[in-house]
C-alpha cells in the first residue's frame, strides 16, 4: 500500500506527465506539424520520476533518433526503399550505437529507421527525417523544462532519502543477527539482508541519475556518492558478522560478557540510527557514542577471561564463534566511525 507522500508523489508525476504531454502537442499544433503526435510522445516517454532520470532517458531517446533519421535518410536518398536496404540500415544503427557508446539507444535508433524508411515517401526521406528530429528534441525539452520547473525532484534527494532508509534497514539486519547469537527472539535474518541488498540497489540506480544532473552543488553530489560506498561496505560488514556467528544455537560462552555485548550492541546501534538522522537531515549528529570503548571494555573483558582459564570448559567451535564476532564488530566499528567522519567534514555547517 503506498504511504501518503508516495501517493503524493505519484499524483504529482502523473499531472507533470500530461502536462508535458498536453504542452507538447499545442506546441505542434500552433506550428502546423502534421505529425506532431511524436513529439507528445516523445515527452511522455522521457518524463521520469526525477530530474536526473528524465536528462538520462532524453540523451538516449535524441542521441538514437539522430542516428537512426541520418541512417535511414542516406540510404534511402543512395539504395532506395526496399527490404534489403531497409534491413542493413537497421543493421549499421544498431552497430553505429554500440560503437559510440549508447548501447540504451539503438532500440530507439532502429526504431527511427523503420518509421522514417517505411512511411513510403522514399522521395522525402530526409524531409520525415528533419521532420522525425525535430519533434522528438521538442517532446523532449518540453518534458525537461516541465521536469525543472514544476515540482522538481532531484535525484540526489532521493539518493539521501535512499541512504537514509538503507541504514534503517541495516539496523534492523544487526540487531536479529545479535539477537540470534544470543539466542533470542529474531526478525528472518534473509529477508532483512535481501531487503538491504534491493535498498542498495536502488540506491546505485538513483545516484546514477543524480549524477547526470550537472546542475546544482557539485560537492552534494560526490558527498553521495562516498557515502553510497560506504553504507556498502557497512552492509559487507554486517554481513560478516552474520557469517562469523552462524550455527551457534547451542552457544552459552558469550554469557560471560553478556553486559559487555549489549553494551557494544547498544552503541553500534545507536550510530547506525545516527547515521540514519545525519543523512536524512542533512546535518550531523551530535550525539555519536563512543564505539571504540564499548569495543576496548569488551575486548579486554575476553581477555582478562582467557588468562582466567575459562575457555577451557566451551567447545573450540564455540570460542572461535565468539572472538569472529570480535573482530567483526572491530571492523563494522571502523567502517562506521569512517562514515561518521565523512559526514563531519562533508555536511554543510559541519567543521572542516
Amino acid at each position: 500500500m503506498l504511504s501518503r507522500a508516495g501517493s503524493l508523489e505519484g499524483a504529482k508525476q502523473a499531472v507533470k506527465t500530461a502536462i508535458a504531454g498536453a504542452i507538447s502537442m499545442y506546441v505542434t499544433r500552433v506550428f502546423h506539424w502534421p505529425e506532431g503526435y511524436w513529439a507528445a510522445i516523445s515527452a511522455l516517454i522521457v518524463m521520469q520520476s526525477n530530474v536526473g532520470a528524465t536528462l538520462n532517458a532524453s540523451r538516449s531517446r535524441l542521441a538514437g533518433t539522430a542516428v537512426g533519421a541520418v541512417i535511414a535518410g542516406l540510404f534511402v536518398a543512395l539504395f532506395g526503399a526496399n527490404m534489403l536496404t531497409f534491413a542493413l540500415a537497421v543493421a549499421i544503427a544498431f552497430f553505429v550505437c554500440g560503437v559510440l557508446d549508447l548501447a540504451e539507444s539503438q532500440r530507439l535508433a532502429t526504431v527511427t529507421v523503420a518509421i522514417i524508411m517505411l512511411t513510403g515517401r522514399a522521395n522525402a526521406a530526409w524531409t520525415v527525417a528533419l521532420h522525425r528530429f525535430s519533434e522528438v528534441a521538442l517532446g523532449i525539452i518540453i518534458a525537461l523544462l516541465v521536469s525543472l520547473t514544476l515540482w522538481p525532484n532531484h535525484a540526489r534527494r532521493s539518493v539521501r532519502q535512499g541512504l537514509a532508509e538503507a541504514l534503517v534497514r541495516l539496523n534492523a539486519f544487526y540487531q536479529a543477527v545479535m539477537h540470534k547469537y544470543r539466542l533470542e527472539e529474531a526478525t528472518s535474518i534473509e529477508k532483512l539482508k535481501s531487503e538491504s541488498q534491493q535498498t542498495l540497489g536502488t540506491i546505485r540506480g538513483l545516484l546514477q541519475n543524480a549524477l547526470q544532473e550537472a546542475f546544482g552543488p557539485l560537492k552534494e553530489r560526490e558527498s553521495l556518492a562516498l557515502l553510497t560506498d560506504q553504507v556498502e561496505r557497512i552492509f559487507r560488514a554486517v554481513e560478516t558478522l552474520e557469517f562469523a556467528v552462524r550455527d551457534s544455537s547451542v552457544d552459552s560462552y558469550y554469557r560471560t560478557f553478556e553486559a559487555g555485548l549489549l553494551q557494544l550492541e547498544g552503541s553500534t546501534s545507536g550510530a547506525l540510527v545516527l547515521l540514519s538522522k545525519s543523512i536524512a537531515t542533512w546535518k550531523i549528529q551530535a550525539e555519536w557514542p563512543d564505539l571504540k570503548e564499548a569495543f576496548e571494555s569488551l575486548d579486554q573483558q575476553a581477555a582478562q577471561a582467557r588468562k582466567e582459564g575459562a575457555t577451557m570448559h566451551y567447545a573450540l567451535d564455540e570460542i572461535l564463534r565468539f572472538y569472529s564476532l570480535l573482530l567483526s564488530s572491530r571492523n563494522l566499528i571502523s567502517e562506521l566511525e569512517l562514515m561518521h567522519a565523512v559526514l563531519a567534514t562533508r555536511l554543510p555547517g559541519s567543521k572542516k
